[in-house]
């Protein structure tokens, strides 16, 4: 990337920042404060401190709009799994459905049990190969069902021992077990004064949890029943 930089025409005006691989550095609340050392204020936005972050996929759509007059009809998508013949990253038409995808990769070489649009952290499962890829579609994550079989065995969920491992792996310093037990009793109001909508749904908590509750799962349900509630989306 530097050489890259420097061999460009704009390259006095460019900066390259190395950060740790670090889960979830590549959010945009984390990249401000790990580059720029500033904090975005809970609840708020970037431009709201004077920042602007763009990740490569919205940079270049923006760039073959302006320069080339082109619309943003394809993405890159990374299709990977055990499960799939052939993995790697894709220039996919927008609409195209996952299934279709799937077997341009190949197919699958093994039983495959469940697919993930989206990675291992905060993909979602869909239960129809027909969904489309959308512009925001950036992986499909193909499980087998010796993964997934694994999964269900080693997460048996138990009750919370308040052990607060949740909130030290927080990026955005919420309180997680507050806010999953006040979706779990219907306290939405609740779940709100502990900033809810601030979650960014990274699957940190989930993932740490040694009482395996699905705490990012409670969470976004915690939203859907908020904006149903507040009218944003139907019920």
């Amino acid at each position: 990337m530097e050489a890259a930089v420097r061999a460009s025409a704009n390259g006095e005006k460019i900066e390259v920042a190395a950060v740790k691989t670090k889960y979830p550095q590549g959010g945009e609340r984390q990249l401000i404060e790990a580059i720029l050392g500033k904090n975005v204020p809970t609840g708020g936005i970037p431009p709201m401190i004077g920042v602007l972050v763009l990740n490569v996929a919205t940079a270049a759509a923006i760039a073959e709009a302006v320069v080339s007059g082109a619309p943003l009809t394809h993405r890159v998508v990374t299709v990977t799994g055990e499960a799939i013949a052939e993995p790697g990253n894709y220039y996919a038409a927008i609409g195209t459905a996952v299934g279709e995808l799937i077997e341009f990769c190949g197919g699958v070489t093994q039983k495959s049990a469940k697919v993930v649009l989206g990675g291992p952290m905060m993909g979602i499962a869909i239960a129809d190969l027909e969904t489309p890829i959308t512009k925001t579609s950036g992986a499909i994550t193909v499980l087998t069902k010796e993964q997934v079989g694994r999964a269900k065995f080693a997460r048996r969920e138990t009750a919370c021992i308040r052990c607060g491992r949740c909130l030290e792996v927080c990026p955005e310093n919420l309180n997680p077990t507050k806010i999953a037990h006040s979706v779990k009793h219907n306290l939405l109001d609740v779940a709100e004064s502990y900033y809810i909508n601030a979650c960014m749904e990274c699957g940190c908590c989930s993932y740490v949890c040694p009482a395996n509750i699905e705490l990012t799962g409670y969470i976004k349900t915690g939203k859907v029943f908020l904006a149903r509630q507040k009218k944003k989306v139907p019920g």
